[in-house]
């Protein structure tokens, strides 16, 4: 069985024709952008996961520097594996692997949070099932006091 590490409709169509379209799928992928203001309450980076539910036994959500943002694992979260500055910051759906949706809700962002984040799912073996980057920006007020926006 193939997997496609990074997950589009398109790589799903061409991973499941054959083993040599699958080369195809190992691409960089696409990173989303979302962007907020400062002051919101919340920052939702969307993941959408519609194969290999069955399969998923963790989810991951890091930052750049490869701090774990958020980890879904046996079924629950486990703040105690998150990053000091991410715990009790963020949150993904209730029963994530039931309905697909491994989206991340980070609270309250800030220009701090302005980062790209990936979300990489994995099997009981350990081996990667999916991965989204997400480009979060986050315009307004900055740690100076004055106002900035980024220019995109």
């Amino acid at each position: 069985m193939f997997y496609c590490k990074y997950f589009t409709s398109i790589c799903q169509r061409k991973c499941a024709a054959d083993a040599v379209q699958l080369m195809l799928c190992f691409v960089v992928p696409l990173v989303q952008e979302v962007e907020v203001d400062t002051g919101v309450r919340s920052a939702k980076l969307p993941f959408k996961a519609t194969v290999h539910l069955s399969q998923i036994n963790k989810v991951v959500w890091k930052n750049r520097n490869n701090r774990n943002v958020h980890v879904y694992e046996n079924g629950s979260d486990h703040p105690e594996k998150q990053d000091r500055h991410y715990r009790h910051r963020t949150e993904i759906n209730k029963k994530p692997l039931k309905t697909g949706d491994l989206s991340l809700t980070l609270k309250y962002p800030t220009h701090t949070a302005r980062d790209t984040y990936t979300c990489t799912t994995y099997s009981k073996e350990g081996k990667v099932l999916m991965e989204k980057k997400v480009e979060l920006k986050v315009k307004g007020q900055c740690c100076s006091g004055s106002l900035f926006t980024d220019s995109l």
